[in-house]
């Protein structure tokens, strides 16, 4: 179906504003998705920050309680008689006052001599713990602690119910032979006690058990997040993990209670607990997807114990981009449509024009010259096409006109050509025939002068026969040739098959009657021909083709040098060859090969070339359907190939 130009101009337009348009979507897809990505990432990255600055506060705070106790007169007092149930419940008072989980004295040897939290346990020694040590040499030191069981239950209280926790099976998460978690992890500070004189005598600790303290968790959320929601849930959450399990968080499952127990993911547990790093992407949390952001957690001696979370809801921001989509969408196809519209008036314009000339050049092509196609009123190539269009229709006309007046003169002329060359090729015809008979007719009567049939012959006149039969054998070899052509000029040289044996009926024939002309040049004859070999062909051209051939061999060959006769059966057809050491041709030589009146290399002494052997040779040989070629090596062989079907 043909498709006018302008349609193929609006669709080709169509085709590139859709592969722009789509190739624009997927990258303003990908930068939507990649700028909102950074940009969320960058925000919860804040959002950390934030949660790490409260939980310092936590920490300043509870160092600050610490050092102003250590100076004061409850402490003083205590010190004095640490079995006063009065000094004991002064400091408990301050401890509920200040939020302490726990508050405890140890002497200058470690051992506890106070508890503020019930049953008070005392006498045990802390020397080992790395804050009660440090804080004994003289150090205030904070920050997270794990305690085991056994110390949660000596500080007294619900601390080591608190802490107690089953993990529950989370999607994800890295397989723990533990299936839950008795220790605990506590924001503590130490400070070393002294006496008026500034002796050590003894340190000061207290501690925030974290597990469970869902207090700090959406305190820290509170802060950070302002209590916002989206679509009914929490914009972002807060977890404080102990390892890779939630001890306090704001995370909810599915049936509304808070995530403890739950784990993180194997990502996260590789990266920030086994490697130490922070890890800041799109994160599946317990029930749904969170931009997030985990910092590894370290006691105070590096050691990493846990993981600080805060996490966006990546609904929020998923949001965000298909809005984004939805607005970049709709100004794209706004701006398609407007361009295709744009690019269809374009498209009709610019092909109008050529339509008038495509119409007017058919109308040409029929004859139809008399013709002037209306200028279009833009100056452009358009407008300088059309005129030049004009010019040449108007240029055509003329050249018609002084076409037909020399055609008519020029069909008088062809007739006597044709005239002329059908009277050449009779003559040549004519003339080939008759001088070959009567050359025949010489050549006979000097080969019986040569054999001595009439009778013997002195020196002298044996050598002028011989000379006389050498040249009318050349004579006789010319005139076939011209006959030949003429035969094929006129279309007479027709093959006449019929069943044959190639070797007995042709070779055999041409290397009797050039036998002694070979042996004269002490040539070699090598033959890799059968026997026999049956075949439906015409004896009388195939012999002319080898009588060619080998007459080629022997004009151009090296004297005492080699011609084969070389044969190769193939798929379909059978492969001859006659090859002979000699000079050979180059490649454009071999090119020029087989034309007719060609002549190329020196003449060789005693041989004439009428530089038609070879193109007799190839056309008898097509005539068989079959081909010829020729393969050289100069100065040194030549191979002519020819192949006949099978």
């Amino acid at each position: 179906m043909r498709i006018p130009v302008y349609k193929r101009i609006f669709l080709n337009f169509v085709l590139v504003i859709v592969l722009f348009g789509v190739m624009g979507a997927i990258l303003s897809a990908s930068l939507i998705s990649r700028n909102t990505l950074n940009e969320a990432q960058r925000r919860v990255s804040l959002d950390l920050r934030a949660a790490w600055s409260i939980i310092q506060g936590e920490i300043d705070g509870l160092r600050l309680f610490v050092e102003v106790l250590t100076g004061g007169s409850r402490v003083a007092n205590a010190y004095t008689d640490p079995r006063s149930s009065a000094y004991r419940a002064a400091l408990e008072a301050v401890r509920r006052k200040c939020g302490f989980d726990f508050l405890s004295l140890t002497d200058s040897q470690g051992q506890v001599i106070l508890r503020t939290l019930e049953p008070y346990r005392t006498a045990d020694y802390l020397s080992n713990d790395p804050m009660i040590r440090q804080a004994l040499q003289g150090k205030t030191v904070s920050g997270f602690v794990l305690l085991g069981p056994q110390r949660l239950h000596a500080e007294g209280g619900d601390l080591e119910e608190r802490a107690f926790m089953v993990f529950k099976p989370t999607a994800k998460a890295k397989p723990r032979a533990k299936t839950s978690e008795s220790s605990g992890m506590v924001l503590m500070t130490s400070a070393p006690v002294r006496d008026d004189k500034g002796t050590i005598i003894g340190a000061l600790y207290a501690g925030v058990l974290l597990n469970r303290n869902h207090a700090l968790a959406d305190k820290i959320r509170s802060i950070v997040f302002e209590d916002k929601t989206y679509d009914g849930k929490d914009l972002g959450t807060v977890t404080i993990f102990q390892w890779d399990a939630r001890i306090a968080t704001n995370v909810m499952t599915a049936d509304g209670n808070r995530a403890i127990g739950t784990r993180v993911s194997s990502d996260v547990y590789e990266k920030v607990l086994e490697n130490d790093r922070n890890w800041y992407d799109r994160a599946f949390v317990v029930n749904d997807w969170y931009i997030s952001a985990y910092d590894p957690i370290h006691d105070i001696e590096g050691k990493v114990i846990g993981i600080l979370y805060v996490g966006v809801l990546a609904k929020k921001y998923d949001d965000i981009k298909r809005s984004l989509w939805k607005l970049y969408g709709a100004v794209s196809i706004g701006v398609v449509l407007f361009v295709l519209a744009v690019g269809f008036i374009f498209s009709r314009r610019l092909t109008g024009s050529l339509s008038r000339l495509a119409d007017a050049a058919g109308r040409i092509a029929h004859g139809e010259l008399d013709l002037k196609v209306p200028e279009p009123s833009t100056d452009d190539e358009v407008l300088d096409l059309t005129r030049s269009f004009n010019a040449m229709a108007s240029s055509l006309r003329d050249r018609d006109e002084r076409l037909r007046k020399a055609n008519t003169e020029l069909e008088g002329a062809n007739a006597s050509l044709q005239q002329i060359n059908a009277n050449y090729l009779d003559m040549l015809g004519f003339v080939s025939h008759e001088l070959k008979n009567t050359l025949g007719v010489i050549y006979t009567s000097a080969h019986a002068l040569d054999t001595g049939i009439t009778g013997p012959l002195t020196k002298n006149q044996g050598a002028l026969v011989k000379n006389i039969s050498k040249s009318i054998d050349r004579a006789v070899r010319m005139t076939r040739n011209y006959l030949d052509l003429a035969r094929i000029e006129k279309g007479e040289l027709i093959v006449q098959p019929k069943p044959i044996d190639l070797i007995s009926d042709v070779v055999s024939h041409v290397i009797d009657e050039l036998g002694q002309a070979i042996e004269e040049k002490g040539m070699k004859l090598e033959s890799e021909l059968p026997e026999s070999m049956p075949y439906s062909g015409d004896p009388d051209l195939l012999q002319i083709v080898y009588k060619n051939l080998l007459h080629n061999a022997l004009k151009y060959g090296m004297e005492n040098g080699t011609i084969r006769l070389g044969f190769r059966e193939e798929e379909t057809a059978y492969r001859f060859e006659v090859w002979n050491q000699g000079k050979g041709l180059s490649h454009d030589e071999i090119e020029r090969l087989f034309q007719r009146f060609v002549r190329l290399g020196d003449e060789v002494k005693g041989y004439r070339s009428t530089g038609l052997g070879l193109f007799i040779t190839k056309e008898i040989i097509e005539k068989h359907g079959g081909a010829i070629r020729a393969e050289s090596q100069p100065g040194e062989w030549i191979n002519f190939i020819f192949t006949l079907p099978k």
